[in-house]
């Protein structure tokens, strides 16, 4: 189904490209641009840059770059025209459609719509002033706000086998799409459906993006029989080892304390919200590598407040050995008996709980100590030496270098053990692992090519029609020919420049600005570097005797200079061209004479370069 022009140009200038990118990765301020950790390779120093000014993205490691339309269809693996909706929804635009239209939604967006209208019928129950009285009740009871009632979009499933199955069919929405979105249930005689939630308060899952795609249903009335919790199965769209429940809430304020908190249930999550802090849980799940690796996006520190009981002390164990291997940081916060966040927060406020983090947080290393002197595990030598062993092997997944160090030095403070004998035990555990796994070499990254074989004067004259749009292009298109730019997506790149000028003149800067041209996606990708890229001179112009100011001091002068280079070296590679065809043609015959006058012409026009004359008439 297409997508009208003015909705995509809508959606380009509505979504925030830095918005949309710190969904997916860490940025930090350098300049006008952001950078953080490539998401499309693996790295340890940051290449990842986004202009928010200019609307685009460049890694400078991978060679992956563009606008907002790019970068979603490349992290989300997403058509064209399924990124634009997926970014219409996001900055709330709505993209018109029929309903004979509906079967050329892709496969994924029908369920994405059965979803967003569940959790509305949900939310609409809740506040129905008689089937949703309990429930509302309940929820206020626990001490939830409206606000956060809202926010979170709760709900109600009332206690019927076919409430939502009924009204979905009334907006002509298949049972077979609900069940692909794990809303109902085929009856066991295969003679219907009926709905998977029934009588429960109802938590909307949502992706750290925002988009609806589970459900988790709680009982509420103390005499209901039936298990605590029910959550939607595994679709296409919901993995719950993959999802964190209250991720899109949370990162905002994660992301501003580089930490965020790990807790056990989703009222304790709604719970720490409304209090101002962070949080996050599983989906029914325990920790898993992803669902680290999708906090890593946002913070340094996972701090886990789990029960205190066995099972929580052995979740946390596990939880420290995920996040330590993923290259973060974690910390550990015990609640007091008979506690937990939701019922800690309600019964002593917001301050009294900040307080009792920072004074009771224990970093990993200081947990796990703690746990082996309260389970007696350190009074003989042989359980002091596993216990170091332990800690070791988790010192040795920190990538840090001198964070390594210092958690060498502080198991050697808490052991009692010389910092040598610490240090050997990490290298040993360090290497007793790789003798355990295959080493795979690592594939190296897509590097782009193609941008480090342009030369710098093509460049810079590419980037100045970029950046100033019509005068520019006419300036420089001028006194340059197409075919001066070297081939392949450069010359590619000046001849679209060339185009928009000549449809849209003096509108040009916005257009490109904009990417409503079409080119190919590596001068997609050159032209992303170029936006993104900061104006450098080759210390080797200086041998050309050609000093290139600031590109913002006087940019019609960069211009110059860079086509007299550019002219410089073409006329050089011709002369020697020149050379070698009179040297091959036969002597004293006509071609070698037309030749020589050619030669003799160029050696002319040399000396006019030389002498800075590039602009001079025919030129």
């Amino acid at each position: 189904m297409r997508i009208p022009n003015h909705i995509v140009d809508q959606v380009r200038d509505t979504a925030d490209i830095l918005s949309i990118v710190q969904d997916y990765v860490r940025l930090k301020q350098v300049g006008n641009n952001y950078i953080g950790l490539c998401p499309f390779h693996e790295e340890k120093t940051p290449s990842f840059n986004v202009n928010p000014a200019k609307g685009y993205y460049k890694c400078f490691g991978c060679g992956k770059g563009g606008n907002v339309f790019n970068f979603v269809m490349e992290i989300e693996r997403l058509l064209f025209v399924d990124a634009v909706r997926w970014l219409a929804e996001r900055v709330g635009i709505t993209i018109p459609t029929q309903v004979g239209d509906r079967e050329d939604y892709d496969k994924k967006e029908i369920v994405f719509h059965a979803l967003r209208f569940a959790a509305k019928y949900y939310a609409e129950q809740l506040l129905h002033p008689h089937f949703g009285l309990h429930a509302i009740e309940y929820l206020r009871g626990r001490g939830l706000t409206d606000q956060t009632i809202e926010r979170f979009k709760l709900g109600y499933a009332p206690n019927a086998w076919d409430g939502l199955l009924k009204a979905a069919a009334r907006e002509s929405i298949s049972p077979e799409t609900l069940v692909r979105a794990g809303l109902i249930k085929k009856r066991d005689d295969s003679q219907g459906y009926y709905d998977r939630l029934r009588n429960r308060v109802i938590f909307p899952i949502t992706s750290h993006v925002g988009r609806i795609i589970g459900f988790g249903g709680r009982v509420f009335t103390p005499d209901d029989k039936a298990p605590k919790y029910i959550n939607s199965p595994d679709t296409e769209i919901y993995h719950k080892s993959n999802v964190l429940y209250g991720l899109y809430q949370a990162k905002h304020e994660a992301r501003k304390e580089d930490r965020v908190l790990l807790v056990e249930g989703y009222t304790d999550v709604l719970a720490l919200y409304q209090a101002g802090f962070g949080a996050v849980a599983c989906c029914g799940t325990a920790l898993t590598p992803s669902q680290v690796k999708l906090m890593g996006r946002y913070v340094n520190e996972i701090r886990l407040l789990y029960d205190a009981d066995s099972a929580g002390q052995t979740a946390n164990e596990r939880a420290i050995d995920h996040v330590l291997q993923n290259g973060l940081d974690a910390s550990v916060v015990s609640l007091p008996e008979g506690e937990d966040p939701d019922s800690f927060v309600l019964g002593h406020g917001a301050e009294t709980f900040r307080d009792y983090l920072q004074r009771e947080s224990k970093d990993w290393m200081e947990s796990m100590v703690a746990k082996a002197m309260s389970n007696h595990l350190l009074d003989s030598p042989r359980g002091k030496r596993e216990e170091i062993a332990k800690v070791a092997k988790r010192i040795s997944w920190v990538q840090d270098d001198l964070l390594r160090k210092l958690y060498i030095q502080k198991a050697s403070g808490l052991f009692g053990i010389h910092e040598g004998d610490i240090a050997q035990e990490v290298i040993a555990q360090a290497r007793g692992r790789q003798a355990k796994t295959p080493q795979a070499v690592a594939p190296p990254p897509e590097n782009s090519s193609i941008v480090e074989e342009i030369p710098v004067e093509q460049k810079l004259l590419l980037k100045v029609m970029i950046d100033y749009g019509g005068s520019m292009i006419k300036f420089i298109m001028g006194y340059t020919g197409i075919h001066e730019f070297k081939e392949g997506a450069c010359r590619e790149l000046a001849n679209a420049l060339v185009k928009i000028y000549e449809e849209y003149q003096d509108q040009s800067l916005k257009v490109i600005q904009d990417g409503h041209f079409e080119v190919s996606e590596t001068a997609q990708q050159l032209m992303a570097t170029l936006m993104i890229e900061q104006h450098h001179v080759s210390p080797r112009w200086s041998d050309l005797k050609v000093t290139v100011p600031p590109l913002h001091e006087d940019v019609q002068r960069v211009a110059e200079e860079s086509m007299l280079v550019m002219k410089r070296k073409s006329n050089h590679k011709n002369i020697r061209e020149l050379e070698r065809q009179i040297l091959s043609a036969q002597d004293g015959s006509e071609k070698q004479m037309k030749l020589q006058q050619e030669y003799a012409k160029m050696r002319e026009k040399r000396i006019k370069l030389q002498d800075r004359g590039i602009f001079y008439a025919g030129e």
